[in-house]
């Protein structure tokens, strides 16, 4: 299907730092809540009139089922903080600027020379995105993909305020990280993902033997910066647990690349299997934090589960209309167990089996049973979750639920990691250690040294044990005269002395 290109259509911004950058002002206005709820909520076509067609065309209708969203807090949260990354993300990157030039020249000069992605060039990034994790079926997907909809993908770009400006703005661009989790796969459909979209041969170029990993690296990162790519999102990241040993540190390491370097934000979506990933390294973790991590658990049987059932529950194709009830409400979510994809399958399961037996009716012990009998390979893992076994949910780890405080510690522990470690300490020898106790016994420093001396100079047994060397140079200074070593004094009066007696270094 052929990509729509928008004309720019520019907008007067009113904060200072979105002012006069054409990549800004070409975006829609920023959306208020409510109106990013209507926006973000899907209805497909519905009337009653549909449950008198004929069985058939009324087990076709409900697909239609599937095809609804209804939006809750979360996806609006989310929906201001994509906004956030996309606005921001531009903020430093505007074509008009000094900068935005000399970046270019520096990309395509470490590309023809295969140098480094670190280029000079690079921007301080205003915002470094963030992660999506939940379990499968929640709606992590639907919902981005719901929200980026409303942005204009690609925009063209031919005169700004009287000024030629002829370029492409990519506003964003959404890849699946690769079943093998490899970077040169996920380079590759990033380069499809523009063909796509521009109808250029980025991938065929890159495809040849000849381009190495580090060639696609850096022509990824120049892309992104000639066709203004304001947000780049990276879905299955947990497939990078499938990746060769040191590659999950190698890709998120050049996601931060790309954030330091050209200032693109990265969106990484996953499951709660991608957690043992993101929170390896603090480099990574904080960056995933960047507009604050969204942790999406199981749903509720609260007023948001009330409220998705009932947006549902209008799309009935039964001959008999079969009422709301709480007995309803609470069955679909012991065998959905909050999850809205089982949800939605089950709800339209039983009505196809209504249909088909001819029953044009259904209820409770319906919902049990389609569940049972039709959603056979969940089964396991919606036992598991019924019962709250940890160790059976462990078997799953992409339904596995994920609680604040763990994901809080790990993050610690990547924090504290990521601190500057402090030097070793310097390996003390037995004749520093032997200065030391005897400084402690009242000995000068030059004493204690010309002591211990004496002592490993006389000692003629091998031993050079610091405790054995200690108690050798304490007797030479016990037993030296007076002009030779100053009298130190009543013993019992150091600091220390009944401590060194108990550990046999004196002999009275």
């Amino acid at each position: 299907m052929a990509t729509v290109i928008h004309d720019a259509h520019y907008r007067d911004e009113v904060l200072d730092e979105f002012r006069f950058n054409p990549l800004i002002e070409a975006l829609p206005a920023p959306f208020e809540p409510g109106d990013a709820i209507a926006r973000l909520m899907i209805r497909p076509p519905y009337s009653d009139s549909d449950r008198e067609c004929p069985s058939s065309y009324r087990q076709l209708l409900t697909q239609r089922i599937v095809r609804l969203h209804q939006p809750m807090e979360r996806e609006v949260d989310v929906f201001s903080r994509i906004d956030r990354c996309i606005r921001w993300g531009y903020a430093d990157r505007s074509p008009l600027s000094p900068a935005y030039a000399a970046q270019l020249a520096a990309g395509m000069s470490a590309s023809v020379s295969c140098g480094s992605l670190n280029y000079s060039g690079g921007c301080h990034p205003h915002t470094y995105g963030f992660s999506i994790l939940g379990i499968s079926g929640i709606g992590k997907s639907t919902t981005v993909e719901s929200i980026l909809s409303l942005y204009p993908q690609v925009i063209r770009h031919t005169e700004y305020r009287g000024i030629p400006l002829v370029m492409h703005q990519v506003s964003w661009l959404k890849i699946d990280c690769s079943c093998d989790g490899s970077l040169k796969g996920l380079c590759m459909d990033f380069f499809r993902g523009l063909d796509d979209l521009l109808g250029t041969s980025y991938s065929e170029q890159y495809s040849s033997r000849r381009a190495t990993l580090d060639r696609m690296m850096i022509a990824m990162s120049r892309l992104c910066v000639s066709h203004n790519v304001g947000l780049l999102i990276i879905d299955e990241i947990q497939n990078l647990c499938s990746a060769q040993k040191g590659v999950p540190e190698k890709v998120l390491n050049f996601f931060v690349t790309l954030v330091n370097t050209i200032g693109v934000p990265v969106i990484m979506i996953g499951t709660p299997k991608a957690l043992s990933i993101l929170q390896n390294e603090f480099q990574q973790a904080k960056r995933g934090s960047g507009q604050g991590d969204a942790l999406w658990e199981r749903m509720h049987n609260d007023a948001s589960w009330d409220l998705f059932c009932r947006a549902i529950w209008t799309y009935q194709y039964t001959k008999k209309r079969i009422p709301f009830t709480s007995g309803m409400k609470d069955a679909l979510y012991e065998e959905a167990q909050g999850i809205p994809f089982l949800a939605v399958h089950i709800y339209k399961l039983v009505q196809e089996d209504a249909i088909l037996s001819g029953k044009e009716s259904f209820s409770e012990k319906d919902l049990h049973r389609i569940s049972s009998e039709k959603m056979g390979l969940t089964r396991p893992m919606r036992e598991a979750m019924k019962a709250g076994r940890e160790v059976d949910l462990k078997q799953y780890v992409d339904i596995a639920p994920f609680s604040y405080t763990d994901y809080k510690d790990n993050y610690s522990i990547a924090a504290e990691a990521a601190a500057p470690a402090a030097p070793p300490p310097k390996e003390t020898t037995a004749q520093e250690a032997a200065t030391v106790t005897l400084m402690g016994l009242g000995l000068s420093c030059s004493e204690a040294r010309t002591f211990v001396c004496a002592a490993l100079a006389e000692d003629k047994s091998g031993c050079f044990a610091a405790p054995v060397i200690a108690r050798k140079a304490y007797q030479m200074y016990l037993a030296a005269p007076a002009e030779e070593a100053p009298d130190p004094g009543p013993l019992s009066g150091l600091i220390g002395y009944n401590s060194v007696k108990e550990a046999g270094l004196i002999d009275e």
